[in-house]
């Protein structure tokens, strides 16, 4: 997926100014990432990652609010989509849920993974289309189709590549932001997470791996995707990690799905010289040095921007 970005379709500049406030204005730089989707229960495809987009070069001026998408839900019948993550007056949709036996994905930033089909089942089950609704650059990618009866569910879609069609399909692997936020380490990448692994390096909305009754189930993307998992009657995927919009993981069995999405997360750079503030306290400023400097406020939890 393009990473640079002019306003795309269904975007508006924000209102941030106030009334009587003095405020300096900037230009910035921001990466909006909505909620993954979760993967449902009972052979289910992975959940698709929630939309990403990076829009360049955008001036700000007053104060915003901004809100961080939460990730979707697993269940038995069905998942939950995550949800939407807004900030200066643009969106990025959540991701759609990935399906479990005998269904098709459900559409959203990224799709969700197909269902296991085959013999008595029907099928194969498509994946849910991604980029819904559609914004130029696409903020995602549509789900993998599952495969047949016993080879299971297809993989979630990700912020960019392909997504891996077929049985146990792996999740779309998620997109790089660095060139745009610098190169890892940097404190407001993602830290490693024991079920995902290493997510540091600037990597987002990575799809959820596909499950698979019998035999190896799919990979979760890069950019915090869970894997999807194996076995009957158990074999609950894995969840997706926090602040990735990465999609959780499919479940093998007829368990209740553990591959919940993980929560979104924005990222807004400025110059080195601009007055900002974040709240509440969760969220983050960091001054970056080096030739070129400049600050990333880091957004994890639903808050405020703020230009002085």
């Amino acid at each position: 997926m393009p990473l640079n970005s002019t306003r795309g379709a269904g975007s508006a500049k924000g209102f941030g100014f106030t009334a009587g406030a003095s405020f300096e204005e900037y230009n910035i730089d921001f990466l909006l990432v909505a909620g993954g989707a979760a993967a449902s229960s009972s052979r289910s495809g992975g959940g698709g990652a929630g939309g990403l987009r990076l829009i360049n070069s955008v001036p700000v001026k007053g104060e915003y609010p901004v809100t961080i998408g939460g990730g979707g839900t697993a269940g038995p019948a069905p998942a939950s989509n995550g949800n939407p993550s807004v900030f200066n007056g643009y969106t990025s949709t959540g991701g759609g849920y990935g399906i479990g036996l005998a269904g098709s994905g459900f559409p959203g930033g990224s799709g969700g993974g197909g269902g296991a089909g085959g013999g008595l089942f029907g099928g194969p089950y498509t994946g849910g289309t991604g980029n819904t609704p559609p914004v130029s650059p696409p903020q995602g990618n549509p789900g993998g189709t599952g495969g047949n009866y016993p080879d299971l569910g297809g993989g979630g879609g990700g912020g960019s590549g392909g997504t891996g069609g077929g049985p146990a399909g792996p999740g779309g692997a998620g997109t790089d932001v660095s060139p745009t936020f610098g190169a890892a380490p940097q404190p407001f990448y993602l830290s490693n997470t024991p079920e995902t692994g290493p997510t540091s390096g600037g990597i987002f909305a990575g799809g959820g791996g596909g499950s698979r009754c019998l035999g190896g189930a799919g990979s979760g993307g890069s950019g915090g995707g869970g894997d999807g998992k194996s076995g009957y009657p158990s074999g609950g995927g894995i969840s997706a990690a926090i602040n990735s919009g990465g999609g959780g993981g499919g479940t093998g069995g007829d368990c209740t799905a553990t591959g919940n999405g993980g929560s979104g997360i924005v990222l807004i750079k400025t110059p080195s010289t601009a007055a900002i503030t974040v709240t509440p306290g969760t969220n983050t400023v960091t001054s970056v040095g080096g030739p070129a400097p400049y600050k990333v406020a880091k957004f994890t939890v639903t808050g405020t921007f703020t230009t002085k």
